[in-house]
Protein backbone atom coordinates (compact mmCIF):
# COMPACT_ATOMS: atom_id res chain seq x y z
CA UNK A 1 0.00 0.00 0.00
CA UNK A 2 1.44 3.43 -0.93
CA UNK A 3 2.43 5.72 1.92
CA UNK A 4 -0.41 8.14 2.73
CA UNK A 5 0.20 11.80 1.91
CA UNK A 6 0.24 13.79 5.13
CA UNK A 7 -2.14 16.47 3.87
CA UNK A 8 -4.68 13.87 2.69
CA UNK A 9 -4.49 12.06 6.03
CA UNK A 10 -5.14 15.29 7.94
CA UNK A 11 -8.04 16.20 5.66
CA UNK A 12 -9.58 12.75 6.08
CA UNK A 13 -9.31 12.78 9.88
CA UNK A 14 -10.56 16.37 10.19
CA UNK A 15 -14.10 15.04 9.73
CA UNK A 16 -15.49 13.92 13.08
CA UNK A 17 -17.11 10.65 11.97
CA UNK A 18 -13.97 9.49 10.15
CA UNK A 19 -11.84 10.39 13.16
CA UNK A 20 -14.08 8.34 15.45
CA UNK A 21 -14.08 5.42 12.98
CA UNK A 22 -10.31 5.34 12.68
CA UNK A 23 -9.82 5.68 16.44
CA UNK A 24 -12.20 2.82 17.20
CA UNK A 25 -10.43 0.59 14.67
CA UNK A 26 -7.04 1.50 16.14
CA UNK A 27 -8.19 0.75 19.70
CA UNK A 28 -9.85 -2.51 18.63
CA UNK A 29 -6.61 -3.83 17.14
CA UNK A 30 -8.54 -6.32 14.99
CA UNK A 31 -10.70 -6.45 11.86
CA UNK A 32 -14.18 -5.05 12.60
CA UNK A 33 -17.43 -5.46 10.69
CA UNK A 34 -19.52 -2.46 9.61
CA UNK A 35 -22.40 -3.58 11.82
CA UNK A 36 -20.22 -3.41 14.93
CA UNK A 37 -18.88 0.00 13.92
CA UNK A 38 -22.42 1.26 13.38
CA UNK A 39 -23.48 0.02 16.82
CA UNK A 40 -20.50 1.54 18.59
CA UNK A 41 -20.81 4.92 16.87
CA UNK A 42 -24.64 4.96 16.93
CA UNK A 43 -24.83 5.55 13.19
CA UNK A 44 -26.45 3.68 10.29
CA UNK A 45 -24.10 1.36 8.32
CA UNK A 46 -24.92 3.21 5.09
CA UNK A 47 -23.73 6.42 6.75
CA UNK A 48 -20.39 4.86 7.61
CA UNK A 49 -19.53 3.23 4.28
CA UNK A 50 -18.55 6.44 2.42
CA UNK A 51 -16.34 7.43 5.35
CA UNK A 52 -14.68 4.01 5.36
CA UNK A 53 -14.03 4.32 1.62
CA UNK A 54 -12.39 7.70 2.20
CA UNK A 55 -10.16 6.27 4.93
CA UNK A 56 -9.23 3.48 2.52
CA UNK A 57 -8.32 5.97 -0.18
CA UNK A 58 -5.79 7.74 2.02
CA UNK A 59 -4.31 4.47 3.33
CA UNK A 60 -5.59 4.64 6.90
CA UNK A 61 -7.91 1.64 6.65
CA UNK A 62 -7.67 -1.70 4.85
CA UNK A 63 -10.54 -3.95 3.89
CA UNK A 64 -10.69 -7.74 3.91
CA UNK A 65 -13.37 -10.31 3.29
CA UNK A 66 -13.86 -13.34 5.47
CA UNK A 67 -16.21 -16.27 5.26
CA UNK A 68 -16.96 -18.07 8.50
CA UNK A 69 -18.40 -21.60 8.74
CA UNK A 70 -21.62 -20.21 10.21
CA UNK A 71 -21.93 -17.42 7.63
CA UNK A 72 -24.73 -17.54 5.08
CA UNK A 73 -24.59 -15.72 1.75
CA UNK A 74 -21.82 -13.33 0.79
CA UNK A 75 -18.52 -13.20 2.72
CA UNK A 76 -18.37 -10.62 5.51
CA UNK A 77 -16.41 -7.42 4.87
CA UNK A 78 -14.14 -6.36 7.72
CA UNK A 79 -12.09 -3.21 8.22
CA UNK A 80 -8.80 -2.81 10.04
CA UNK A 81 -6.73 0.28 10.86
CA UNK A 82 -3.38 0.70 9.13
CA UNK A 83 -0.57 2.08 11.25
CA UNK A 84 0.99 5.12 9.63
CA UNK A 85 4.64 5.40 10.55
CA UNK A 86 5.99 8.94 10.88
CA UNK A 87 8.48 9.91 8.21
CA UNK A 88 12.11 9.71 9.19
CA UNK A 89 13.35 12.91 10.77
CA UNK A 90 9.95 14.07 12.06
CA UNK A 91 10.52 13.51 15.76
CA UNK A 92 7.78 15.30 17.70
CA UNK A 93 9.10 13.91 20.98
CA UNK A 94 12.36 15.76 20.39
CA UNK A 95 10.41 18.99 19.86
CA UNK A 96 8.40 18.31 23.04
CA UNK A 97 11.62 17.71 24.99
CA UNK A 98 13.07 20.98 23.76
CA UNK A 99 9.94 22.98 24.61
CA UNK A 100 9.57 21.27 28.00
CA UNK A 101 13.04 22.51 28.90
CA UNK A 102 11.69 26.08 28.74
CA UNK A 103 9.12 25.44 31.47
CA UNK A 104 11.16 24.72 34.57
CA UNK A 105 9.78 27.03 37.28
CA UNK A 106 6.58 26.42 39.24
CA UNK A 107 5.09 29.66 37.84
CA UNK A 108 5.74 28.50 34.28
CA UNK A 109 4.18 25.10 35.04
CA UNK A 110 1.12 26.85 36.51
CA UNK A 111 0.77 28.83 33.29
CA UNK A 112 1.06 25.63 31.23
CA UNK A 113 -1.61 24.00 33.40
CA UNK A 114 -3.98 26.95 32.90
CA UNK A 115 -3.42 26.87 29.15
CA UNK A 116 -4.11 23.11 29.16
CA UNK A 117 -7.34 23.81 31.09
CA UNK A 118 -8.46 26.15 28.29
CA UNK A 119 -7.65 23.52 25.67
CA UNK A 120 -9.63 20.93 27.61
CA UNK A 121 -12.68 23.19 27.64
CA UNK A 122 -12.27 23.75 23.90
CA UNK A 123 -12.06 20.04 23.08
CA UNK A 124 -15.21 19.17 25.02
CA UNK A 125 -17.08 22.34 24.05
CA UNK A 126 -16.94 21.33 20.38
CA UNK A 127 -19.22 18.38 21.13
CA UNK A 128 -21.42 19.86 23.86
CA UNK A 129 -25.22 19.59 23.37
CA UNK A 130 -26.81 22.41 21.40
CA UNK A 131 -28.51 25.25 23.29
CA UNK A 132 -32.07 24.28 24.18
CA UNK A 133 -31.36 20.55 23.95
CA UNK A 134 -32.71 18.35 26.72
CA UNK A 135 -30.12 17.94 29.45
CA UNK A 136 -29.45 14.53 31.02
CA UNK A 137 -30.13 14.12 34.74
CA UNK A 138 -26.61 12.82 35.36
CA UNK A 139 -23.18 13.45 33.83
CA UNK A 140 -23.13 13.40 30.01
CA UNK A 141 -20.36 10.85 29.67
CA UNK A 142 -20.68 10.52 25.89
CA UNK A 143 -19.63 14.14 25.40
CA UNK A 144 -16.78 13.82 27.88
CA UNK A 145 -15.61 10.55 26.34
CA UNK A 146 -15.46 12.13 22.89
CA UNK A 147 -13.39 15.04 24.22
CA UNK A 148 -10.98 12.69 25.99
CA UNK A 149 -10.60 10.68 22.79
CA UNK A 150 -9.78 13.85 20.85
CA UNK A 151 -6.98 14.54 23.33
CA UNK A 152 -5.53 11.04 22.84
CA UNK A 153 -6.77 9.34 26.01
CA UNK A 154 -8.47 5.95 26.25
CA UNK A 155 -11.03 6.48 29.04
CA UNK A 156 -12.97 3.91 31.04
CA UNK A 157 -15.95 5.09 33.10
CA UNK A 158 -17.50 3.60 36.22
CA UNK A 159 -20.45 5.31 37.86
CA UNK A 160 -20.13 5.29 41.63
CA UNK A 161 -23.27 7.35 42.30
CA UNK A 162 -26.00 9.32 40.54
CA UNK A 163 -23.72 12.35 40.17
CA UNK A 164 -20.32 10.71 40.62
CA UNK A 165 -18.13 8.87 38.13
CA UNK A 166 -14.70 7.30 38.34
CA UNK A 167 -12.59 7.66 35.18
CA UNK A 168 -9.57 5.51 34.42
CA UNK A 169 -7.20 6.74 31.69
CA UNK A 170 -5.12 3.97 30.15
CA UNK A 171 -3.49 5.70 27.20
CA UNK A 172 -1.72 8.88 28.27
CA UNK A 173 -0.75 10.92 25.19
CA UNK A 174 2.18 12.39 27.16
CA UNK A 175 3.69 9.14 28.44
CA UNK A 176 6.86 9.47 26.33
CA UNK A 177 7.81 12.55 28.35
CA UNK A 178 7.10 11.17 31.83
CA UNK A 179 10.61 10.12 32.75
CA UNK A 180 12.26 13.48 32.06
CA UNK A 181 9.39 15.92 32.68
CA UNK A 182 6.97 14.27 35.11
CA UNK A 183 6.02 17.42 37.07
CA UNK A 184 5.18 19.34 33.90
CA UNK A 185 3.37 16.42 32.29
CA UNK A 186 1.17 15.82 35.33
CA UNK A 187 0.37 19.54 35.61
CA UNK A 188 -0.68 19.73 31.95
CA UNK A 189 -2.56 16.44 32.30
CA UNK A 190 -4.52 17.72 35.29
CA UNK A 191 -5.30 21.07 33.68
CA UNK A 192 -6.56 19.41 30.51
CA UNK A 193 -8.86 17.13 32.49
CA UNK A 194 -10.20 19.93 34.68
CA UNK A 195 -11.01 21.99 31.59
CA UNK A 196 -12.87 19.08 30.02
CA UNK A 197 -14.87 18.37 33.15
CA UNK A 198 -15.84 22.02 33.60
CA UNK A 199 -16.96 22.30 29.96
CA UNK A 200 -19.17 19.20 30.17
CA UNK A 201 -22.92 19.75 30.33
CA UNK A 202 -23.85 19.41 33.10
CA UNK A 203 -20.49 20.55 34.42
CA UNK A 204 -18.34 18.23 36.51
CA UNK A 205 -15.64 19.00 39.04
CA UNK A 206 -12.65 16.86 39.88
CA UNK A 207 -12.74 15.59 43.46
CA UNK A 208 -9.66 13.36 43.30
CA UNK A 209 -6.78 12.77 40.89
CA UNK A 210 -4.29 9.91 41.08
CA UNK A 211 -1.57 10.18 38.42
CA UNK A 212 0.12 6.86 37.69
CA UNK A 213 -2.31 5.06 39.98
CA UNK A 214 -1.65 1.70 38.31
CA UNK A 215 1.58 0.44 36.81
CA UNK A 216 3.37 3.35 35.11
CA UNK A 217 0.96 5.14 32.79
CA UNK A 218 -2.56 4.56 34.17
CA UNK A 219 -4.21 7.54 35.86
CA UNK A 220 -7.47 7.65 37.78
CA UNK A 221 -9.76 10.49 38.78
CA UNK A 222 -13.16 10.98 40.38
CA UNK A 223 -15.56 13.65 39.18
CA UNK A 224 -18.86 14.87 40.55
CA UNK A 225 -21.73 16.86 39.05
CA UNK A 226 -24.45 18.94 40.62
Amino acid sequence: MPEPLAIEVHKALAEDTRYRLYRYLRLSGRPVAVRELATRLSLHPNTLRPHLRRLEEVGLVARETRRTPAAVGRPQTLYVAVDVEPREGRDHKLLADILSGLLTSSKQRDHAEELAREWGAYLVGRTAPRPGAKRPSGPNLATLQDGLARAGFTPRFRRTGKQTVEITLRDCPFRDLLDEHRALVCAVHRGLLEGMLAASRPALRMTSFEPLAERTTVCRLTARGG
